[in-house]
């Protein structure tokens, strides 16, 4: 689904299609969405505590979230709007929201699964997702399950390359650890324009020799990138070199 840009949350949440029935209706759809969204930003952990939260806080949040009652929405209603909504509507309606917010910036995001303590699946598994957070911007560009039995992280990723390129056409790199170093993932990317930093490690002996020699050969120049570390309230610096030449890896046979 094609993300729309949009120049509010709100907005975002408003091109979202309300399933519920016209009958009974109290609140804005778009408004019980975005309360909930603020809601789990401020910590609150279920829909009770953003139900107590809204109550504290309504004459703040009420007008700018479009709300139009006195009172706040009860947790059932928060919960019946979370349980009705479409996920595919909804992540194309966030990511036109940060496309928005992000402009035409080149962005360099970092891939790497994480494990919920809260959620669980139905047969009472953690719920494990694949995250690609934005470096620069600290945003967290998207999210995918990951199903463990069935697919890997680097699986998952590869899959929806395309839906994250369309959303975000300022993304160029990727970056991610050991796990991601698959020639496969690391060929759709080149061939979707974009780049990649990708750790490799000496479970790949093949590979992690060839780099280490490739790179031991490469002549360096005055430095074309400098890092800046922070220990002990001290910043450091360090410059790395630029190469006249890109190596070349030899092919594993």
């Amino acid at each position: 689904m094609t993300a729309t840009p949009a120049d509010s949350l709100l907005a975002a949440f408003g091109q979202l299609t309300d399933p519920r029935h016209r009958r009974g209706v109290r609140h804005p759809f778009a408004s019980l969405l975005a309360l909930t969204f603020l809601g789990l930003l401020c910590r609150q952990p279920d829909f009770a505590a953003i139900a107590r939260w809204a109550r504290h806080h309504w004459d703040e949040l009420a007008g700018p979230l479009g709300f139009t009652r006195d009172s706040a929405p009860h947790q059932t209603t928060l919960s019946r709007a979370a349980a009705c909504y479409s996920v595919a509507e909804f992540r194309a309606a966030l990511a036109g929201w940060l496309a928005g917010l992000l402009g035409e910036d080149e962005l360099v995001a970092a891939v790497d699964g994480k494990t919920s303590k809260q959620a669980h699946v139905a047969e009472g598994r953690p719920i494990h997702t694949l995250n690609v957070l934005a470096h620069g911007v600290k945003l967290a560009l998207a999210d995918w399950p990951v199903d463990g039995e069935k697919k890997t992280e680097p699986e998952v990723l590869k899959a929806h390359l395309d839906e994250l390129f369309a959303a975000y056409p300022g993304l160029r790199v990727l970056t991610g650890d050991a796990l991601f170093c698959q020639r496969p993932l690391a060929r759709a990317i080149v061939e979707a324009g974009r780049d990649y930093v990708l750790a490799v490690k000496d479970n790949q002996p093949e590979l992690h020799e060839a780099a280490r020699t490739a790179f031991t050969a490469a002549t360096a120049e005055t430095a074309a990138a400098t890092t800046r570390e922070k220990n002990a309230g001290r910043w450091s610096h360090g410059g790395s070199g630029a190469m006249r030449q890109r190596p070349t890896l030899p092919a594993r046979r």
